[in-house]
């Protein structure tokens, strides 16, 4: 009886293991096809903004870093007219 019990509590034991693996294999398949699915969202959505932004903006489309480099570039240009008038 005593051998029985303990036969069965290996067989519990390798059980329990193999359903421990199985429970992982299951997890990282699951993790990688999370991974894989959001990959492929990312360059959906990359796409998506890129061929859909138009041509040529209008001017209340800017962003601030254009509208710098705008206020920049006239500054530059008096300047430069200004140097030409001396």
């Amino acid at each position: 009886m005593n051998l029985l019990k303990v036969l069965l509590a290996l067989a519990v034991l390798a059980l329990a293991v193999f359903g421990a693996f199985a429970l992982f294999g299951l997890v990282a398949a699951l993790l990688k096809y999370v991974i894989l699915f959001g990959l492929i969202a990312l360059v959906g959505v990359g796409a998506y903004k890129l061929l859909s932004k138009p041509s040529r903006p209008e001017y209340g489309e800017l962003t601030d870093a254009d509208i710098e480099m705008l206020k920049t570039e006239r500054l530059l240009e008096e300047m430069r007219r200004k140097q030409l008038m001396k």
